[in-house]
């Protein structure tokens, strides 16, 4: 049935509700059995109207779960026609085939409460991805914005130090150009690279050779050498005066051995004293 249909229906249900408020009535409670065969009686009394239109407006009056509640549960066994009196009973078949259809009736409406209940929460799970997706693009243009500010003022610095004569390196181009340094360093050959570690160390190993003479206190007489006499040699010791020349200070200090405990060992000479 199509919607209009369905809206034709409806509203000729409506109209039957208007016309026999016994046979149909607005309440729900007041619902009762109908008797058998009134769409004989419907087609006579409203000539004017379809009879399919009519079939199909009394089959949504017998099809609610009021109607079929009212022939399982309903008072007495009784059904009536269209001006409300009573015509007919309900028989135990007609209730079991009533039971029968309203558990059906009952099924479906709680399948269609499922599906309901599985499409809330299936649009619900989107609208929140929805809203996720919506907050990562958000965060996303800020990044960006972020970054070209950054590089914004990135280049203003660049351009500062180009003005004021120097080439600004940044830290990849600064890799990239220490990478061919040792690239062309490698390409060299061993022998510039051994060259060169020699030049290094030969600047880092210390001088050696005299030392440049140090201002210091003037040389004693004895010391300076007499002319005419030849310099002595580096082992010869030099004359001493006779009042220090068995001095304590002078006198050679006996080895000493070190063991357990401190021990002076006597020498095997004494001294010219």
């Amino acid at each position: 049935m199509s919607k209009s249909d369905h809206r034709a229906v409806k509203t000729l249900h409506a109209r039957l509700q208007e016309r026999f408020p016994q046979a149909f009535p607005k309440n729900y409670e007041a619902i009762r059995p109908l008797k058998i065969g009134i769409l004989a009686d419907l087609i006579e009394r409203l000539p004017d109207f379809d009879p399919t239109a009519l079939r199909r407006a009394l089959a949504n009056q017998t099809s609610r779960d009021g109607y079929l509640l009212a022939l399982v549960h309903g008072r007495g066994d009784r059904r009536y026609d269209l001006d409300g009196q009573p015509v007919g009973t309900v028989t135990m078949e007609e209730r079991a085939e009533a039971q029968k259809r309203l558990d059906a009736s009952t099924k479906r409406g709680q399948d269609k409460a499922e599906r309901v209940r599985t499409n809330k929460e299936r649009e619900e799970q989107r609208r929140q991805q929805r809203e996720i997706e919506r907050k990562n693009r958000e965060a996303k243009a800020a990044r960006k914005a972020e970054y070209e500010r950054i590089q914004q003022e990135i280049a203003a610095r660049k351009a500062a130090l180009i003005a004021q004569g120097i080439t600004p390196e940044s830290r990849s181009e600064r890799k990239r150009r220490l990478a061919r340094e040792a690239a062309e360093r490698a390409a060299r050959g061993p022998h510039d690279q051994t060259v060169s570690r020699d030049t290094t160390s030969a600047r880092l190993r210390p001088r050696t050779g005299p030392l440049p003479a140090q201002p210091g206190p003037p040389k004693s007489a004895a010391a300076q050498p007499t002319p005419g006499r030849p310099p002595a040699s580096p082992n010869e010791r030099p004359e001493q005066p006779p009042d220090q020349a068995c001095s304590p200070a002078t006198k050679p200090m006996p080895p000493v051995e070190f063991r357990r405990k401190r021990r002076i060992v006597p020498p095997n000479e004494e001294g010219p004293c």
